[in-house]
């Protein structure tokens, strides 16, 4: 049984970073609306944390971090010139920013949706619990990315948002918690649609194999 279990586990790494890579390397993972771009790639990596609990989200994070910065050279856009040093020159610093804003979100995503869920399930509602931590996770990847580059690429992320001046820090910090606010929100509300959905089918799914 032990071994079956451990083999059961292994499955659904593998089928859980698929559906990373898949989401993560082609136009599937976002969701694009009139007034915000969703992304979606983060569903698994929180499904994977119900499952396989916080290391199990830790492990998978590091997979959805790992997509992202493979994008950053696909398809590069302002946060990849940020965080690579397209202006400025690759360097030791950029190393670090790859760190903060490209793998320790995503990472942390995983790892603080499987600890909510895991401290919530016992006390309430499985759909309650894996919702606080759907909601919990999205927010984790936003806060902790527009924070990473707010504290540690402030020029160069006040440049790529086109602010300037005396008031500079009042002003990218309103532009970015704009973002949170709305893109950030709406994207949590996705994942906790998504992340419950999948979550509770996949349980009913392995509860009977």
């Amino acid at each position: 049984m032990e071994k079956r279990n451990d083999t059961r586990r292994l499955v659904l790494y593998a089928l859980f970073v698929a559906l990373i890579f898949l989401l993560g390397l082609t136009p599937l993972g976002y969701i694009y609306l009139p007034i915000a771009a969703i992304t979606t790639v983060h569903i698994p990596v929180i499904v994977g944390s119900y499952i396989n609990g916080p290391k199990g989200g830790l492990f998978l994070g590091f997979f959805f971090g790992l997509t992202s910065l493979i994008q950053c050279f696909m398809t590069p856009d302002a946060t990849a010139a940020i965080v690579l040093g397209t202006a400025t020159g690759f360097g030791l610093y950029n190393l670090f920013l790859i760190f903060v804003v490209i793998f320790l979100p995503r990472i942390l995503t995983g790892l603080f949706s499987g600890l909510v869920y895991k401290a919530l399930a016992k006390r309430t509602k499985d759909i309650v619990s894996m919702g606080v931590a759907a909601f919990v996770g999205s927010m984790t990847n936003t806060v902790f990315y527009l924070g990473g580059l707010y504290i540690f690429a402030f020029s160069q992320t006040a440049a790529a948002m086109g602010v300037s001046g005396e008031n500079a820090g009042v002003a990218l910090l309103r532009v970015l918690l704009g973002i949170v606010s709305l893109n950030g929100v709406l994207e949590a509300v996705g994942a906790v649609i998504l992340s419950t959905a999948v979550g509770k089918a996949l349980q009913a799914y392995l509860a009977n194999r």
